[in-house]
């Protein structure tokens, strides 16, 4: 993935091509929002099928759409994957199934316990449980991987592994706070990590979750990181932000223990 990418297309409304392989296509349609905190929306075409990875919030729903169209009739798009409940990541999916009620929403059993009560009472949706589904294999036979990465920051967090292009769509894993926004990161990673700290030592649960994630990648190859907020990672920073997790403070890690000699108030 070329760092051109920032200049390459207008990204005021342009469909971005991220990666090509033939059949199986990866492009953010995500929004330009002048908010520190943006979207970042994701978009895999595999052959004629498209699935959406965290469609973002309802007031961004228009503009996505009008990216994909520039890809895809919407007619393609059969798949929202949500990795946690949050409006700003997905409550676009009742846009989404009000233009196609057959579309399936795919999340872990934590989140589809939440994003349930985004619908009008009595209304459903073809929900597709990751914990027994652990792995999408797509028509051009690419193999998306569902990886639980629990208190980074949601209980149900699951991240995306898509095993063909080696990309992680890691959610709010990486992701960063900055007015002064790209696409794909081009700074010295040691001043992106100013950016990061904003979101991570708040909302990331701690340490130990983190390690506990990073797990998961001992045999997996990585050579890009799309996060939902801030800079896509690519290939020559992704063992930089692999440490920058692995030796995070953050969350409960700042809490001071408490002795049961200070709680002897409690019988």
């Amino acid at each position: 993935m070329n760092k051109d990418i920032n200049t390459k297309y207008d990204l005021s409304k342009d469909a971005v091509l991220l990666i090509d392989k033939g059949h199986h296509k990866i492009y953010w349609v995500g929004t330009t929002s002048t908010e520190a905190l943006r979207s970042n929306i994701y978009l895999i075409k595999d052959r004629r099928e498209g699935m959406i990875i965290d469609c973002g919030s309802q007031g961004e729903f228009q503009e996505t759409v009008k990216r994909i169209k520039q890809v895809m009739p919407l007619s393609y798009v059969t798949k929202v994957f949500a990795n946690h409940q949050d409006p700003d990541v997905t409550s676009a999916m009742v846009d989404w199934l009000e233009l196609n009620p057959n579309i399936e929403i795919i999340a872990s059993p934590n989140t589809h316990t939440l994003i349930k009560h985004y619908m009008s009472d009595g209304k459903e949706y073809r929900y597709v449980n990751t914990e027994r589904n652990p792995t999408l294999t797509l028509d051009s036979g690419a193999v998306l991987e569902f990886i639980p990465s629990p208190f980074m920051h949601s209980p149900g967090s699951v991240s995306i592994y898509n095993r063909h292009t080696k990309t992680l769509f890691s959610g709010d894993i990486w992701a960063a706070i900055s007015l002064e926004w790209k696409l794909i990161l081009e700074d010295d990673f040691s001043e992106h990590i100013e950016h990061m700290d904003f979101f991570h030592k708040g909302y990331i649960a701690s340490n130990k979750a983190a390690r506990n994630f990073l797990i998961n990648f001992k045999e997996r190859e990585v050579t890009n990181i799309m996060p939902q907020h801030g800079s896509i990672i690519t290939q020559e920073n992704v063992k930089k932000a692999f440490a920058y997790l692995k030796n995070l403070k953050c969350g409960i890690d700042y809490f001071r223990d408490i002795s049961d000699e200070e709680l002897s108030f409690i019988e």
